[in-house]
């Protein structure tokens, strides 16, 4: 059993007052789960704390949320917080629920939902929201912050500046935008298509970048590379990623 009530990704209002509730209904057996005005990554992490299943991601959508889910099992409540097209990996099982499970970036920040009562979990169309030249300055900005979400609104642009502001920003000094750049670059040319973009990734002195390209990518050979990596994060995807391949 799956209740999807929506999500809603907002602006927040003063007078809104941002709440979060994760719990297991022991009576019923179903998961609940309910946030107010309150960005991905907290739901995440009460989501982590109550249920004790480890969630990593790299990249998510900046914005807040609204959501209202109920399911049988932690994956499904997953999908109907992420939307059904959200690329999830999970670890080994306890229980028949996953222990861990990673939330694949190139989906989480790149794709809306297929569920017909969920709401688009990116902007669809960032010149609805906000002019172009604003983006490009944001790039420009002395905030790492700024410059990743300008990038990330920027990605969905076909055009050939925003194309050259991606590329610049794969060697951005701040490893926060260097993934959001690489991510951008595979949402608009695919992720076969970047694989020298990924392999440079691959080679970043930050592990979160690494992480970032294996989340990308489905290359064997690539994902091989990621066995090796010096974090121990970057190992363990790269194998639940393998070993998805092979099953």
């Amino acid at each position: 059993m799956v209740l999807l009530v929506g999500i809603v990704f907002q602006v927040v209002h003063a007078e809104d007052k941002p709440s979060i509730m994760v719990r297991l209904d022991r009576e019923a057996r179903v998961w609940q789960l309910q946030a107010k005005s309150v960005s991905l990554p907290a739901i995440l992490g009460e989501l982590q704390r109550v249920s004790g299943m480890a969630i990593h991601y790299s990249v998510l959508p900046p914005a807040s949320v609204t959501a209202t889910c109920a399911a049988e099992k932690l994956p499904a409540l997953l999908k109907c917080l992420l939307g059904e097209s959200s690329g999830l990996v999970f670890g080994q099982a306890d229980a028949a629920e996953p222990k861990e499970v990673w939330i694949l970036g190139s989906t989480a920040a790149g794709q809306a939902s297929d569920c017909p009562a969920v709401a688009a979990a990116v902007p669809q169309t960032p010149s609805t929201r906000q002019d172009n030249a604003e983006l490009y300055a944001g790039v420009q900005s002395a905030d790492p912050r700024r410059r990743a979400e300008a990038l990330y609104a920027l990605a969905a642009n076909d055009d050939k500046e925003a194309e050259a502001m991606l590329r610049d920003a794969m060697s951005d000094a701040s490893a926060l935008v260097r993934g959001q750049a690489i991510g951008g670059w595979v949402r608009r040319h695919g992720a076969e298509a970047a694989e020298g973009e990924l392999q440079q990734a691959m080679s970043d002195v930050d592990a979160a970048v690494r992480m970032q390209a294996i989340e990308l990518t489905d290359s064997p050979d690539l994902l091989s590379q990621g066995l090796h990596d010096s974090d121990a994060m970057v190992r363990q995807l790269a194998k639940a990623k393998l070993d998805e391949l092979v099953h």
